[in-house]
């Protein structure tokens, strides 16, 4: 090899041992594989999202409305993709869900951290999220710290306000926008798999359940950009 190192391999530079470890895809139940699977999934992709949503701000805030545009117009694809992972938990049976739902007892995905980081990057600053049973210190401190720093909608706010180039701003919103409505739709999904397999029951966690989740779908993660106005005129 004249000293040189070996590239890694894909499973390297993806670390599958440990990710599948994680994972816990050898379990005995295949439907629990099913079930904690897509939450994890689901999970890794709320950690890219809020990569991207830090990468539109700091943009914004350098005046780079084509960048933000850029760094934003994945999102709604990768949003989709986590709808598709509400489709593959509507294939459980109800029975499945059930003993799934006993065996997990309080542990629920309202309790996901990265998803009320979303939630409060963007602008939606409801603090009652921070008592949610079953966050840690470590969690509520991770929260605290996304409630004292400068959130998307504020930068999108003072970028709309002082943007001379209508065009550049009118691309951000609509990315925003695009991104802000794929949620929606995610919510909505995850409010009509919640009342196939609950019913007017309560969730887990302490959530109203399905009623809890089409209140949800109704809230809107950058408000100001649904707002008539807030492009910047030439």
């Amino acid at each position: 090899m004249n000293g040189q190192t070996a590239a890694p391999s894909y499973g390297q530079v993806l670390r599958l041992d440990e990710l599948l470890q994680a994972a816990r895809v050898r379990d005995d139940d295949v439907d629990l594989v099913l079930f904690l699977a897509t939450h994890q999934s689901c999970e890794i992709y709320f950690a890219v999202i809020l990569r991207h949503l830090e990468a539109t701000r700091a943009a914004l805030d350098a005046g780079d409305g084509r960048l933000a545009a850029a760094r934003i117009k994945p999102l709604p694809v990768v949003v989709s993709t986590l709808v598709r992972q509400f489709d593959a938990l509507a294939t459980l049976s109800l029975d499945a869900f059930n003993t799934i739902r006993t065996d997990l007892g309080d542990a629920s995905g309202f309790q996901s951290v990265q998803f009320r980081e979303i939630e409060y990057f963007c602008g939606v600053r409801d603090t009652r999220f921070m008592n949610t049973a079953g966050f840690s210190p470590a969690d509520r401190a991770r929260l605290q710290r996304r409630l004292d720093e400068r959130s998307l909608q504020e930068a999108y706010r003072d970028f709309a306000a002082g943007c001379g180039d209508r065009e550049t701003t009118d691309a951000v919103r609509a990315a925003l926008l695009d991104f802000d409505e794929a949620f929606a739709l995610w919510r909505a999904r995850h409010a009509v798999l919640a009342e196939r397999f609950l019913g007017g029951a309560t969730g887990t966690a302490g959530s109203e359940g399905a009623s809890y989740l089409w209140n949800a779908a109704r809230r809107r993660l950058v408000p100001d950009v649904w707002a008539v106005g807030m492009t910047a005129v030439s």
